[in-house]
């Protein structure tokens, strides 16, 4: 079985825009696995994990997760210090609604996700991504 480290690096290897595979995300998850965007208290379960990946595809298409630091548990935890990165060549869309025009603008955002891992699943990934400064760098006012 896959080291706890080797599942969440094969987690990040599924969502990178360039090879992206949104099934394999997915299946990396157990059935009641949850992705949590701690910005914006935002929470998917089970096989809907890959929405927030799939919504990223069109605004961002190139969007990288720059692994910077793996830090790796006894217990399955397994906290990851990262850069976000890529180019807004598409319309965004919030939650709410509100979209945001394509800017042609590139970001990096720091970002620290802790995922728990069981019996070789994710069974939570919770993700700390500094919305304030990816906001910033597309040039709009923080919320």
């Amino acid at each position: 079985m896959p080291t706890n480290e080797e599942i969440v690096r094969d987690v990040y290897a599924a969502a990178e825009a360039e090879n992206l595979d949104l099934d394999r995300f997915a299946s990396l998850f157990a059935d009641d696995g949850y992705f949590l965007d701690m910005a914006s208290g935002l929470r998917w379960v089970g096989p809907d994990v890959r929405q927030p990946i799939e919504g990223l595809g069109t605004p961002f298409p190139d969007f990288h997760r720059e692994l910077l630091k793996l830090y790796t548990t006894t217990d399955g935890v397994v906290i990851v210090e990262l850069r976000l990165q890529g180019t807004h060549a598409g319309n965004f869309t919030f939650p709410d609604g509100t979209v945001l025009p394509a800017s042609g603008k590139r970001f990096d955002v720091p970002c620290c996700d802790v995922f728990v891992v069981e019996d070789g699943k994710v069974k939570a990934f919770h993700c700390y991504n500094m919305k304030s400064v990816w906001l910033e760098q597309l040039a709009l006012p923080a919320s």
